[in-house]
């Protein structure tokens, strides 16, 4: 391979073959060439290439650029600049990621992104011409992109019904599911949920566009398929290991929205995801789930701002059932009702105390820390809570009882 670029050649003849391509661009520019699609998987990379850079080993490695890679090339605002412009960009060594010094431009068919050619130029001294020898490439590769992509949109929307079929539960029979599912690779092994992510705007093409990129590019978990519908996206994740399932599922969730709100300063979006099956046919059972977390954390925001999984509902997975059973049986609590009528006669503070005590576990010192009272007072309070309404905090049936209808009132009273 030279050592030095070669400005004056072109880019006249097509191939068919995208590993040609690659080579015939590295032979041009004089320096090793990587061509990936918009996900960062490669499609082609150039041969027989000597002094290559970690970074670009790892990518050929795995057939994927490796994420913290794209993570530096995001915190670097590398990323952002080839999303946002179709002009070449000079970008110096990055030692903590292992990248060497690079050109690289956005393959687009107008404002969409096919994909990405970077070619690591060494020493190599840049000038005007190599950035043209760069747009003439990215012309060249875009064809061969074009002709890739229209092959998966015909797939994706065969994926995206067989998709709707699952969630919705119109494929129940576990034989048919996997037969649909050989039919797209689409492997259904393992464990299953499904997260969706809320958005409280319109879905704009770059909200779409980034939303999508970062389903594939995030590496902890994995993506069988994903759709858009109005506002969310939709998307069945799969784990290989039971036990810590619901951890990466949580993280995934985790770092999908703080990676939205640094790349695109999104803020207004809700997370959520199922319970965790090791069946297909349980899949439009964890969709379900899934919505009941988004429209909860819609109706009670305070207490439920940090839950996304329908497993840490806890009690509100059925605090709307229970409510509207209290107001069809016109169901009262007589405890709280006594305490309550205390209340208002000597001016005191005792269901609030209760709740608070019930609230923090019955544990008196975060209770009393929580009111911002000294423990006795907390003790006294409690006495007191025991003689009018006849509880016994050794009860574990009455205090769940207490709880569950103190916290309804609440939640009916911050409602109106």
């Amino acid at each position: 391979m030279s050592h030095s670029l070669h400005p004056n050649n072109s880019f006249k003849d097509l191939f068919d073959s995208p590993e040609g391509l690659a080579d015939r661009i590295a032979e041009n520019l004089g320096c090793p060439v990587t061509i990936e699609d918009a996900n960062h998987r490669i499609v082609s990379y150039s041969k027989h290439e000597t002094n290559v850079d970690d970074a670009r080993t790892a990518t050929i490695m795995r057939r994927k650029v490796p994420e913290h890679v794209v993570n530096g090339l995001w915190k670097q605002g590398i990323m952002s600049h080839l999303f946002e412009s179709s002009e070449p960009i000079v970008i110096d060594k990055i030692s903590e990621i292992g990248l060497g010094n690079r050109v690289a431009i956005a393959v687009r068919k107008n404002k969409e992104i096919l994909g990405f050619i970077w070619a690591q130029t060494n020493d190599i001294p840049i000038d005007a011409h190599h950035l043209q020898q760069m747009k003439d490439a990215s012309q060249l590769v875009s064809h061969h992109l074009l002709r890739q992509q229209a092959k998966k949109r015909k797939t994706e929307e065969n994926q995206k019904e067989f998709f709707w079929q699952l969630l919705t539960g119109t494929l129940r029979h576990k034989t048919e599911i996997n037969r649909h599912a050989k039919r797209f690779d689409l492997s259904l092994e393992g464990q299953l949920c499904v997260a969706v992510f809320e958005f409280t705007e319109e879905m704009s093409q770059s909200v779409e566009r980034h939303a999508y990129y970062l389903t594939e590019t995030l590496h902890q978990t994995r993506v069988v398929t994903r759709l858009f519908d109005d506002k969310q996206l939709i998307l069945l994740v799969r784990t290989n290991n039971k036990v810590d399932a619901a951890e990466v599922s949580q993280t995934f969730i985790r770092d999908f929205t703080q990676k939205m709100k640094e790349r695109l300063d999104f803020e207004d979006m809700r997370a959520a995801f199922g319970l965790i099956y090791d069946s297909p046919d349980a899949i439009s059972s964890s969709y379900k789930q899934a919505l009941k977390v988004l429209e909860l954390k819609e109706e009670y925001p305070k207490p439920l701002a940090d839950v996304d999984s329908y497993q840490d509902l806890g009690v509100y997975q059925f605090i709307n059932e229970l409510s509207a059973l209290q107001k069809q049986e016109n169901y009262r609590n007589d405890t709280i009702e006594k305490i309550r009528n205390y209340d208002a006669k000597n001016k005191s503070m005792l269901l609030e105390t209760l709740r608070v005590f019930l609230q923090q576990n019955s544990n008196v010192h975060k209770a009393a820390a929580h009111m911002h009272i000294h423990t006795n007072t907390l003790n006294y309070r409690l006495k007191r809570i025991k003689e009018i309404g006849n509880v016994d905090f050794k009860d574990a049936n009455q205090k769940t009882t207490l709880y569950l209808d103190l916290l309804i009132e609440e939640n009916e009273r911050e409602s109106l």
